[in-house]
């Protein structure tokens, strides 16, 4: 029986141009980086698709008597975790002819989860949580499937159970928050204040280096700041996120913290740096260095500058890359 004033092709068509524009946004939380084009089409797609036959079967079934609030509720609930999960699924490389029947047991949990929880007239705050869960049960037993037919090793299974779009999210949106909050106070020399920008910092160097090199570096930190500071390096566009000044006085003080380099050559850096800026003109060269830190100022336009015993081999060479990054977008 038709629910008035739900139109579910209507609302999973408008559930999938949110999702499209959220794929669409640069530097959003709830996106992470590496996703293909491809990807997003078929994300896009799956969720239309997902939300159409959520908000079909609620409409076609006699024995329901939900309004379109509810109705809305239930499909939106579908249309949310498929996004996230299905991102999950293409992080963790779950085979492509696997991905959907795992979320559509999710689907079908979800549905009738909610379904039953509503007309049991459940607080909305204690449906969110149970749904939660219910996904997260049902999303590890599909992928312990996996592992029991042979399709994925043990190894990537951990790697899958643990791979949480949703999770990141709002761990990158609190992270987000407190970065914002520290460069709006005043007095920046607050200990904790310092603290959160030297590892966001470090999140943007440690962003262009190998996974051998990160986890030496990680080594040296305090438990607690390598969770903050593996969120920071999921962040999109952290480098946007902070003033240029703050990161590079950030940086010149985290200098100690990391290990020597024995594999950075920073005389090549150096050499193919300055050949890169003979190429680019004075006045962009001028631009990229306004309103830059004395030393940074310095090492753009004056080539004798000592870089090499002014900044760490790490420091340096995400430095020339933020710096020919600048340059390129004058």
């Amino acid at each position: 029986m038709p629910i008035a004033g739900f139109d579910y092709k209507a609302f999973a068509v408008d559930l999938a141009n949110q999702a499209m524009e959220i794929l669409k946004q640069k530097g959003t939380n709830a996106v992470p980086e590496g996703l293909t084009d491809v990807d997003k089409k078929t994300i896009v797609e799956t969720v239309r698709k997902f939300c159409y036959m959520s908000g079909e079967a609620l409409s076609n079934d006699p024995q329901i008597k939900f309004n379109a609030e509810q109705a809305c509720l239930v499909t939106q609930f579908i249309g949310e975790w498929t996004f996230h999960k299905l991102i999950d699924l293409i992080k963790s490389s779950i085979p492509v002819k696997n991905r959907e029947p795992i979320l559509q047991a999710i689907a079908a949990n979800i549905f009738n989860t909610a379904k039953l929880a509503i007309i049991k007239k459940m607080p909305q705050d204690a449906l969110i949580s149970l749904i939660e869960e219910k996904v997260k049960k049902i999303y590890n037993d599909e992928l312990q499937k996996l592992v029991k037919q042979g399709i994925l090793s043990p190894q990537d299974y951990e790697k899958a159970v643990n791979t949480s779009n949703l999770n990141d999210m709002v761990q990158k949106n609190q992270e987000e928050a407190a970065l914002n909050q520290v460069q709006q106070n005043n007095d920046s020399s607050q200990v904790n204040d310092k603290k959160v920008l030297k590892l966001a910092s470090l999140a943007i160097i440690l962003k262009r280096l190998p996974e051998d090199k990160v986890a030496q570096i990680l080594s040296v930190l305090d438990k607690n700041d390598i969770v903050h500071v593996q969120n920071y390096m999921k962040m999109s566009n952290l480098e946007d996120k902070i003033d240029h000044n703050v990161i590079i006085k950030a940086l010149e003080e985290i200098k100690k913290i990391i290990p020597p380099s024995d594999t950075i050559n920073v005389g090549r850096i150096l050499q193919k740096h300055y050949k890169y800026k003979k190429l680019v003109p004075i006045e962009v060269l001028s631009k990229a260095a306004c309103n830059e830190r004395e030393s940074v100022r310095d090492f753009i336009l004056d080539n004798s500058f000592p870089a090499a015993e002014t900044f760490s081999p790490y420091v340096l060479q995400s430095l020339v890359t933020s710096i020919e990054e600048k340059i390129n977008d004058n």
